[in-house]
């Protein structure tokens, strides 16, 4: 970086200091103490950075590039310029009087680079690489490439391109003199240059006259919503060369119409006019020098002031400035308020006060756990605590500061989720799920597993659903967005049961029932309930597991497990052996029984002589039985089942003595057996 000029600034240091107080009366005082250094040295008034092959010639003049090739200067104005607010700017340029190999020109730009910043000789003007940057370019020699004049021209151009051609080429090019005359004759050319925020049109005059003006939204098109830019201007040689400078107001940046100041403080009013040029400022009352530009203005009260002067070009102008006198107000917009929420975890901080510009905010905390950004104008607040905004006018002169507090909401309702079963099985096929929620303004939304569909009641909050996996409910706080959430695990339980109905041996006449065998129920960490039928043939199924077959047929076993309500079948078929046959011709009854209870003779019971171990009443399928006493008298009977008789009448023994029987029966396996027997027996104890 070249040399750094000055002129009469002011330099301030501003110190915070946070210190907090023990409480007394379960009190708390916070105490903040700001501090104000100034100094009121006399330094120059305005600042210009120069880099490269610029250099200075005195009284705000400046030389951008000498008559030698490959020369790349830059001058930049030490503040940025707010372009937010109108501003114009009055200089002159010359450039150098080789005409015919003259080069290359200048260009006035703004930029946010920085005041270092320096670009490319030659035909780039030394514009190129600031990017975003916006440039008037004031241009000496035709590059056809770039869509350049023949003759000295002005365009308007962006993004370090000199290029005329759309995107970075936004109007031009023109001549730079209205009747196409040469600039490169060693003369200083007045140059105005006027911007308008309110219309967004840039505006340029050259040599006195109107030459060009264009809708260029510098804020956002340009700087994407930057406000302060630094602006200067670059020049450069490359095989062809000139002289080329410019030369400033020795204050350029006037006073903005519209201005404030404390009470018993003073603030300079500036215009720009031409050189020489007589000033005359009304009303003259708390003005240092009335027929000066810059003047220093000590109001005890609000005062408009009329400035009238000659400008560029010979033009007359009268100006206005306002200046209130008031004691500065500082004051914040926050954004979307002052208390932080899960749906606004940050709070934006805006500063304004009542003076129109030239403010300085600070912010500041007392908490050591407060967190916030400090940039300038806005801050950024992501943490509870007590903070600060501090506004500074001119310098520290005139101050003012507010004390607020960050609060944070961040309670979130509670849900549970509330059903008589978490399972679906064969039994349960569909799940009721309450929620229980608290907070009455509660929002609730559901994650479903498998995107499932769900029916879905208010009054009460229930939910119907046959799939099973997690079910989760996020409960929103529509106060601060803040959510809490709760799941449960439906779980499925389709465990059908494997039923064995097992197998049975063949039934024979010598075995006319069976024992059915292998029964079995799968898996055994279930309990099932059994249940047997059949449509033809008889079951003694007293335990399921090991039931008696008494006829032939088919018999169905069904199983539902108690836990699932799973249900499962199978079946068994018992055999009659077709070729089974037993000779009953030798049915017999004992001549003797003796029901005493010792094991033996106990009953009167129908049997086979030749094959007495067969169980004969197995087989009868009619049987048709009577008892007599001695005396001729009947005591007992049965008909239709086949019985053995223990001596009992009523569950009344008979006495001792002998008994006459008389018996038809019908005994059916193979072929059909009639038979009748009469006889009589013996009966003791």
């Amino acid at each position: 970086m070249g040399p750094t000029i000055q002129a009469n600034t002011k330099a301030s240091l501003i110190f915070f200091e946070a210190s907090r107080l023990e409480s007394f009366h379960n009190s708390c005082l916070v105490l903040f103490t700001l501090f104000l250094i100034s100094s009121f040295d006399s330094l120059p008034a305005q600042t210009y950075f120069l880099n490269g092959t610029a250099s200075s010639n005195g009284e705000d003049c400046y030389q951008l590039t000498t008559t030698q090739g490959k020369q790349n200067g830059t001058v930049w104005y030490g503040e940025q310029v707010d372009l937010s607010q109108p501003f114009e700017l009055n200089f002159s340029m010359n450039f150098g009087t080789f005409d015919t190999s003259g080069a290359d020109g200048m260009v006035f730009v703004l930029q946010n680079v920085g005041t270092s910043a320096i670009g490319e000789t030659g035909g780039a003007l030394g514009f190129s690489g600031f990017d975003p940057s916006f440039g008037i370019e004031f241009d000496t020699w035709q590059n056809g490439q770039f869509g350049d004049l023949i003759t000295d021209h002005i365009g308007f151009v962006s993004d370090g391109s000199v290029d005329h051609a759309p995107p970075t080429g936004l109007a031009g090019p023109v001549n730079a003199n209205a009747n196409g005359l040469n600039i490169e004759d060693g003369e200083d050319h007045p140059v105005r240059i006027t911007w308008d925020p309110n219309t967004a049109i840039v505006a340029v005059y050259f040599d006195c006259e109107f030459r060009l003006a264009e809708n260029v939204d510098l804020i956002n098109d340009i700087f994407s919503g930057q406000t302060s830019v630094y602006w200067g201007f670059t020049g450069s040689t490359g095989g062809s060369y000139n002289n080329q400078s410019v030369c400033l107001a020795p204050n350029i940046i006037a006073t903005d119409p519209l201005v404030a100041i404390c009470p018993g403080t003073s603030i300079e009013l500036n215009v720009s006019g031409a050189p020489n040029a007589d000033y005359t400022w009304e009303p003259t009352d708390f003005l240092e020098d009335p027929n000066a530009a810059t003047t220093l203005c000590t109001p005890d009260t609000s005062t408009t002031y009329v400035v009238s002067y000659e400008g560029f070009c010979e033009t007359q102008i009268s100006d206005t400035i306002v200046v209130l006198v008031e004691e500065l107000e500082v004051s914040f917009v926050a954004n979307p308020g002052m208390v932080l929420t899960c749906d606004n975890p940050v709070i934006g901080l805006i500063a304004s006060s009542n003076f129109p510009s030239g403010m300085d905010y600070a912010w500041a905390s007392s908490d050591p756990g407060a967190t916030y950004e400090d940039i300038g104008t806005e801050t950024s607040i992501d943490a509870v605590g007590n903070y600060w905004l501090i506004a500074s006018y001119d310098d520290g002169t005139c101050l003012d500061s507010l004390n607020f507090a960050i609060e944070i909401d961040t309670t979130t309702y509670q849900s549970s989720i509330i059903t008589s079963s978490p399972v679906i099985n064969c039994a349960i096929d569909t799940i009721a799920l309450q929620l229980d929620s608290e907070g009455a303004d509660a929002t609730f939304e559901w994650s479903t597993p498998n995107n499932a569909n769900f029916a879905w009641t208010n009054e009460p909050i229930d939910l119907l659903t046959t799939t099973p996996g997690i079910w989760t409910v996020s409960t929103n706080n529509p106060g601060n967005g803040c959510v809490s959430t709760t799941q449960i695990l439906i779980e499925e339980d389709f465990n059908y049961p494997q039923v064995e109905a097992g197998f049975a041996d063949t039934l024979t006449c010598s075995n006319p029932t069976t024992i059915l065998y292998g029964i079995e129920v799968l898996p055994l960490d279930y309990t099932p309930t059994l249940d047997w039928s059949w449509n033809e043939g008889g079951l003694n199924a007293f335990d399921p597991f090991s039931p008696t077959a008494l006829a032939p047929g088919t018999y169905f076993l069904s199983a539902m497990f108690e836990e699932n309500g799973c249900f499962g079948q199978d079946s068994v078929v018992v055999f009659q052996d077709p070729e089974a046959y037993i000779d009953a011709s030798s049915a017999r009854f004992p001549n003797v029984i003796s029901p005493n209870q010792d094991g033996y003779n106990e009953r009167l019971t129908l049997y086979l002589e030749d094959f007495p171990q067969f169980p004969l009443l197995s087989i009868v399928q009619d049987f048709k039985l009577s008892i007599y006493n001695r005396w001729g008298n009947m005591v007992y009977s049965s008909q239709g089942n086949p019985v053995e008789w223990d001596g009992r009448i009523n569950e009344e023994e008979v006495s001792e003595g002998f008994y006459y029987y008389k018996l038809e029966y019908l005994i059916v396996c193979g072929d059909e057996q009639r038979g009748k027997l009469t006889g009589g027996f013996e009966l003791f104890r």
